[in-house]
């Protein structure tokens, strides 16, 4: 008859072989491949009254002693352990060629960043404390577990902290900071958080920066870190960004390339009635997607308008809800004002025979009344003063535009 942990020890081997793809993953800790290159990297036995299991590769070497098996399903044993000092852990063994263990790989993943990311706060703020660090989502507050965040005290000041794994959609990351540093503030009882840090990796941090430029210095305070490969930090200064990767066509046209419903739809609506959508716009002429950059689809169809003064204004039309429209619809102002401030649009023909305005464009968020994120106004109010908003909401269907509200 088998001793317990003899029992123990045939159980986990059995787990293993039945796995077609066996991996072992620590919280805060990369997965471990149970075999490689046909070779097995692991072991269990039995060492002075304690099963102790052990894996390794190139990089890692885990050592545990196994108390017992927490849970056992066919795609998954859950084993708790008892770490060094007699601290007491988890270790998971699963099968990753099943797709219903796909996700475990990649929590795993962002626990091991979240590491990562207490050590960048670490060394960019010595004896900071580190009195928040989350990686999970809170559906309620909008806040992804995509972005690890944290909330730290240093110098007696608090400061709203997130950052941008590798894998991730790095170009999103502000918003969500923006949002983690709101609900902070709101939610903080009496405690007052100065600003926001952002992490993202070395070589693509310039759409981050670029925003960072047009929100209001008064409201918070920003600092931007990029990363490489090595986890070494750098600081990111805020006033060199590069140049804007932005392209005007010499030939203006009026562009109309077919659409992906339902954004084509509204644009339709709003071409046709634009003096609807807002009086002071002339109907015609009207651009769409000027001037160019290239980046990922967005989702979001842009247009370009003048009024009666001659000042340009900048339309953006979205029908799904979005957190990240307040800050797409920034990436096409940008854009909209560099050419303007070097006096693109009269050299290469746009709105022939009309003075163009120097000021900077207006940028109008036009999109189904309910359609807005709730997020998207506290995003818009760490805007500079000077980027002069409206939102702008339509009924939904066919027929005549009818506006819901503007403000």
């Amino acid at each position: 008859m088998l001793s317990p942990l003899d029992a123990l020890a045939k159980s986990i081997r059995q787990f293993v072989r039945d796995c077609r793809q066996p991996q072992l993953l620590e919280s805060g800790e990369p997965a471990i491949g149970l075999v490689s290159d046909g070779a097995v990297n692991w072991q269990v036995q039995s060492s002075g009254g304690w099963l102790i299991l052990e894996a390794w590769n190139n990089d890692t070497f885990l050592s545990r002693k196994i108390r017992g098996i927490k849970s056992l399903t066919r795609e998954r044993m859950e084993l708790t352990t008892e770490r060094f000092g007699g601290k007491p852990g988890v270790l998971v063994l699963y099968d990753a060629f099943r797709p219903s263990n796909a996700g475990i790989a990649q929590k795993g993943r962002r626990l091991v960043f979240a590491q990562g990311f207490r050590h960048f706060l670490e060394r960019e703020f010595p004896g900071a404390r580190i009195e928040r660090l989350h990686t999970d989502a809170d559906l309620e507050n909008s806040l992804s577990p995509a972005y690890p965040r944290a909330l730290i005290k240093y110098q007696g000041a608090h400061l709203a902290a997130i950052a941008a794994p590798p894998r991730s959609d790095v170009d999103g990351v502000l918003s969500f900071g923006l949002i983690w540093l709101d609900y902070l503030r709101r939610a903080g009882r009496g405690l007052h958080v100065g600003g926001l840090v952002l992490f993202v990796p070395h070589g693509r941090e310039q759409t981050t920066c670029l925003r960072l430029q047009c929100l209001d210095p008064q409201v918070a305070c920003y600092r931007l870190f990029a990363f490489d490969e090595a986890d070494c930090t750098v600081a990111v200064d805020l006033t060199d960004c590069g140049n804007l990767d932005t392209h005007l066509p010499a030939t203006p046209g009026e562009d109309r390339a077919p659409r992906l419903l339902p954004e084509a739809m509204i644009e339709e609506q709003i071409r046709s009635q634009l003096e609807t959508l807002d009086a002071h716009l002339r109907p015609d002429p009207v651009y769409g997607q000027v001037p160019n950059f290239s980046g990922p689809d967005r989702g979001i169809l842009d247009l370009l308008a003048i009024d009666y003064t001659g000042r340009l204004a900048v339309i953006e039309l979205k029908a799904t809800e979005s957190v990240h429209l307040p800050l797409q619809a920034l990436d096409y102002w940008l854009r909209v004002k560099w050419h303007l401030e070097r006096n693109d649009f009269s050299r290469y023909g746009y709105f022939p025979g009309l003075a163009i305005r120097r000021d900077a464009p207006r940028l109008l968020l036009a999109a189904p009344a309910l359609r807005y994120h709730p997020t998207n106004e506290r995003i818009l109010g760490y805007f500079r003063r000077v980027i002069e908003v409206q939102r702008i909401g339509l009924a939904e269907g066919p027929g005549p535009i009818r506006v819901m509200f503007r403000y």
